[in-house]
Formats: structure tokens, sequence, C-alpha cells
């Protein structure tokens, strides 16, 4: 069994409605709102955690995989109801009582999707208590939501609610049958890689992959998910034609992309985190870090199709998309820097994790990602006017 100190998190991002022709955003007014949203969002952000999670300065005692399980379920939630749901029923609302309702229902499903797992789940399945060391038992209930994302997340974003609305199903019964059959996937997912790792009776001694590799492969396949469909207009997937070939070769593309980017962002968190960093947390750990980075690559991804217009627009096809993926990956690495050496240490008062860095990106960061959903998505950037993805 692997104990892990640790919870993740993936998220993908659906487009903002779009703007009507008249009210198309100028370059100068996008930038600005791009902005203002940003500051935003930083603001709810560093509230909230200062309020309730902060080691230091927080109301309550929760900081770590008791806060982090909360936030992971919470993006759970949102990917429900307006991802594979499309917001109905919340879109009857006007704003602002369509953001608020939609942060009301989801942050409350969060917290008590977390404590009925670790209050009641726990006296069936030790496994989930939270008396667990290093709060354990949270990330094992909430390390189910990474493969939610991994097979609700496309559904919803890739394939576009195929076949559920081909068959002439509308909301909500498309959401829900979506739902219902990537849950099943997502359980099978699930008991095959992170219960062997996770639950407190298992048996197994030689896993073909420990927890923090479990997260970090899997985390990066969402990686892959959320790129192609936000920055490369769902390429190179859309070169096969033929319903069947394209939903296979979309599904397996993103388990071959999603591989080669675990390893290839942990060659680069590696040379962020330095030779003493690297030293001090074994080889095991620095599996989890893929998902780490890949964590503020999602935010950046999230930020740049639904708040920049998906800049550029102007280039050739290949070339605008080549310079989305390469700034929000510059975007994403210097945020991971400047948060393990900086943010974590000196603002968010996280322990240390090895000599020169701090914190888990995943806790942080996810909040950011929640908090930049709800103000977008849930609510169309009220009171600013509406951000529109133009591509």
């Amino acid at each position: 069994m692997h104990d892990s100190p640790h919870t993740a998190s993936a998220v993908a991002t659906v487009a903002a409605p779009e703007a009507p022709p008249d009210t198309v955003i100028p370059p100068a007014g996008q930038a600005r709102r791009a902005g203002a949203t940003l500051l935003i969002v930083a603001a709810l952000s560093l509230a909230t955690w200062w309020l309730l999670i902060d080691p230091r300065w927080a109301v309550l005692d929760v900081y770590g995989n008791p806060a982090n399980a909360a936030i992971f379920w919470t993006l759970f939630a949102i990917v429900c109801l307006a991802f594979n749901l499309e917001l109905k029923g919340f879109d009857r609302l006007a704003q602002p009582a369509r953001g608020l309702a939609l942060a009301a229902v989801t942050t409350g499903s969060g917290i008590g999707i977390t404590a009925l797992l670790a209050l009641a789940w726990s006296n069936v399945d030790p496994s989930f208590a939270p008396e667990r060391t290093g709060g354990a038992g949270y990330f094992t209930g909430a390390v189910f939501v990474l493969f939610v994302f991994v097979t609700n997340v496309p559904a919803a974003t890739v394939f576009e609610h195929r076949p559920w609305k081909t068959l002439g199903l509308g909301q909500p019964w498309a959401g829900i049958a979506e739902i219902a059959v990537s849950t099943v996937a997502s359980i099978l997912l699930y008991v095959a890689f992170a219960l062997p790792v996770l639950a407190s009776w298992s048996g197994v001694k030689d896993a073909p992959l420990s927890a923090n590799e479990v997260v970090g492969l899997f985390y990066s396949i969402v990686v892959s998910v959320i790129a192609t469909s936000n920055l490369t207009d769902n390429e190179p997937w859309n070169t096969v034609r033929g319903r069947g070939r394209w939903f296979l070769f979309t599904a397996l593309g993103n388990v071959l992309l999603g591989t080669c980017l675990f390893f290839a962002l942990s060659g680069v968190t590696r040379l962020l985190l330095g030779a003493d960093a690297r030293s001090a947390l074994g080889a095991d750990a620095l599996s989890l870090f893929p998902a780490q980075l890949g964590v503020c690559w999602v935010f950046w991804m999230i930020f740049w199709a639904n708040c920049a217009g998906s800049m550029p627009q102007h280039l050739t096809p290949a070339k605008n998309r080549t310079v989305r993926v390469l700034v929000t990956l510059a975007l994403a690495v210097v945020t991971f820097t400047l948060y393990y050496r900086v943010l974590a240490p000196h603002v968010l008062h996280e322990p240390a994790l090895a000599p020169g860095i701090a914190g888990n990106a995943l806790g942080f960061m996810d909040l950011a990602i929640v908090w930049l959903l709800l103000f977008v998505i849930g609510g169309e950037s009220w009171p600013l006017a509406r951000t529109n993805r133009t591509s």
C-alpha cells in the first residue's frame, strides 16, 4: 500500500457563450477584461485560502488532503453540471443569481461528498477513514475524481455529447446518460489503478504503478485532452474520418499523447526543481510532479480559451495552435516556479517539501481553477461583460 500526502485534480473547460456579432470584443478591451478576470480570480482564491485553508491563518484545521478533497469533489460537481449537463436548470436564472446558485450547489456538493465518504462510507471501508496517516483516507476518495476527468471531460468537450445528442436526446437526458456511462468507466479505472495501491485492505505488493505515478500519468492524459480540445481545435484527432474510427483514434491518441507528456513534463519539472530538491524527494515523489506542472498548465489553458479569446487567431491554423501551446506552457512553467519557491512558502504558509521548495500545487491551483470556472463559466464574468471564445 502506498499512502500519499497529496491529492490531485484535473479539469477541462467548455467555451463561454459566444457574444453576438455586434458585441465582439476588440483586442484591447479583451486584454483588459482578461486582466481584470485574473485579478478577481486571484483575489477570490487567496481570500478563500487564507480564511479556510491556510495552515497558519485559517479558522479551520483542514490544510492538506481534507481541503484538497473538498476542492476536487467541487470540480467534479462543476464538470457534471456545467459540462455534461450544460447548466441545465441554472440557465433559467439571470446573472448573478445563476453564478451564485452554481457556486452554492457545487461547493456544497464538494464538501458534502467529502464528509459523506469520511464520516459514513469509512464505516464500510476503512480505506476512506479520516484518521489514516497523512489524510490518506481523504486522498483515497478524492482520487476517484481524477478518473472521472479522464472520462467525463472528453465526453462533453471532445466528443461533444456524442452519441447521445445524435440519438436525439436533449438535456438533461443526454448529460445524465453521459455521466452514467462515464462513471462506470471511471469506476473500472479506479478499481484497476487506484484501489490496489491506496486501499487499507489491499494485499497488492508489486503494483505496476505507485499512487504518485497513477496521479502523474492520468493527470498527464487529462492535460492532453484539455490541450487538444482548447488549444489545437481537436487536432490531430479531427484528421480521421468515420465516427467509429474517430472515437477510437481520439481515445487512444490522448492516452498515447498523455503518456508522452508524462515523461516530458517529468523531465521539465526535474530541471525546475534542481538537484537538491530532486535528491530529497526521491524518484517516487518526483513522479507526481508532472501533475503539479500540469495543474498550472490547465489553469492557463482554461484561462486562454475562455478569457483571452484563444489568441492568436490571425496566423495560419498551425501557427495559431503552436503559439497557444507554447505561450500557455511558458506561463505554466513560470507559475510552477513562482508557486514552489515564493507563493507557497511566503504567501500561503505551506510547509517545506524539500530544500528550496514548499507546498503542493494540486491544492491551491485547483482552488484557483474552481474560482476561474465558477466566475467565467457559471457567472459569465459578471459584473464584467461576458468573455467569449472566438475560435
